[in-house]
């Protein structure tokens, strides 16, 4: 049913997968967003693993916790018991359900660097340095700067000469 602006508003809409970049089996990233970057989570790695944004609030909950406990042990050793046990398990699984749920993000793996002049089409790259969100490049034109199109059109423009991060999405 057209509108008088000639818009189907009964339409199907085009699946989010043709606005962004896909995992390895072909399903679409969490923390896809309308303008086609993904919101990642990857953003601290051990060597080439990446660590789970979870396990890092939990393990800064344990250290909240351990503080306060040790401030609490003489008085009530079972609550300071108690904080260094609970604490963490909740950092961790609040993250975990915020990841997942409110906010969604995928995990992702910076896999190696290139210059922005050597950057092609179907490349995913960090936009904003070695963590952040991804984009998965569209289509790059060459010059001076070299500008770059990301599905879902976003753009970026970076010197010829700039370090770029690849990135592999987890999931």
């Amino acid at each position: 049913m057209p509108t008088e602006d000639d818009v189907d508003l009964f339409s199907k809409a085009a699946p989010a997968a043709e606005t962004g970049p896909r995992l390895a089996d072909g399903r679409t990233p969490r923390g896809l967003t309308p303008g086609g970057w993904v919101r990642t989570t990857g953003w601290l790695q051990v060597g080439d693993h990446p660590v789970s944004s979870a396990l890092v609030a939990a393990v800064v909950g344990l250290l909240g916790a351990l503080v306060v406990a040790a401030a609490l042990v003489g008085t009530r050793p079972v609550a300071a018991g108690v904080l260094v046990l609970t604490v963490p398990v909740v950092c961790g699984g609040a993250w975990w359900l915020f990841t997942r749920r409110l906010k969604p993000a995928s995990p992702a793996r910076n896999i190696g660097t290139t210059p922005a002049g050597e950057l092609m089409p179907g490349d995913d790259v960090r936009l904003y340095g070695s963590i952040g969100p991804v984009g998965h490049v569209a289509a790059v034109t060459l010059g001076e700067v070299v500008e770059v199109t990301f599905r879902g059109g976003t753009h970026q423009s970076w010197p010829r000469d700039e370090t770029v991060h690849l990135v592999r999405l987890l999931g």
